[in-house]
């Protein structure tokens, strides 16, 4: 049985930055040069849309390598830039998991909004607009609309990583994920909580904190996930309550 630790991820998160500093910090100082480089595309037009698109492809390898190599590091291997190379099967099985997610969120989220601004009389060309001063009157439906999209991220937290380490298909990761979460969305928010905390540290301690908060909780996290899902267990696994069985 694994414990589900929260505090446990970041402790090891912190753990594995100091032993493998030097080349997470290369990855992360990689991606934010190429997000600089990225910033000289041009952002209207054919062209920004061209830019757009590349950058959502960036960011979609980057993700899924650093997926990889986090889940690689935990497991007690050394960092390999050669995983960027090893996810590319999966990308379009991770945009189509991304494209789905944003039409779960945003189409709900959407309706909930649509609702408050009919609640509260405004047109929904002015909501469209989102003038600041509509978060006085459409605060509630806001917060609703927020709520709904965190909670779905909560319950699609594994899913990612279920689609890299385990090949899983779009449709069984998110199921997988959706099923494992349920008994720990405590815990799953407990820990984005604390995620956020090392953010807001990061960004208190200016450049350098910024860099080893990043690189963190790209360790924390991937641990987070193995807490859940052990390596070498290939049935389908289900949590219950804050244990790991399997079935």
């Amino acid at each position: 049985m694994n414990k589900i630790n929260p505090m446990a991820a970041i402790k090891d998160g912190w753990r594995l930055t100091k032993e493998h500093f030097i080349v997470s910090l290369g990855l992360v100082l990689a991606y934010m040069a190429i997000s600089l480089l990225m910033g000289f595309f041009p952002t209207e037009g054919f062209m920004g849309t061209i830019t757009m698109v590349l950058n959502f492809f960036i960011e979609a390898v980057w993700t899924l390598g650093l997926i990889r190599i986090a889940v690689d590091v935990v497991d007690g291997e050394e960092p390999r830039f050669g995983a960027f190379g090893e996810v590319m099967p999966r990308l379009g099985h991770y945009i189509v998991m991304m494209v789905i997610l944003a039409v779960i969120v945003l189409i709900p989220a959407s309706i909930i909004l649509a609702i408050g601004a009919a609640t509260c009389g405004i047109a929904l060309t002015t909501l469209a607009a989102f003038d600041l001063s509509l978060l006085s009157t459409m605060w509630i439906w806001i917060l609703l609309s927020s709520v709904f999209a965190i909670y779905i991220c909560l319950r699609m937290f594994f899913a990612p990583y279920l689609l890299v380490d385990r090949n899983m298909g779009v449709v069984e990761a998110m199921k997988t994920s959706w099923k494992a979460s349920e008994p720990i969305q405590g815990k799953i928010l407990a820990f984005l909580l604390l995620s956020i905390l090392i953010v807001i540290v990061g960004l208190l301690c200016v450049v350098v904190g910024v860099f080893v908060s990043a690189v963190i909780l790209i360790y924390a996290q991937a641990h987070f996930y193995r807490q859940a899902f052990p390596a070498g267990l290939q049935d389908p696994l289900l949590v219950e309550d804050t244990n790991v069985v399997v079935q």
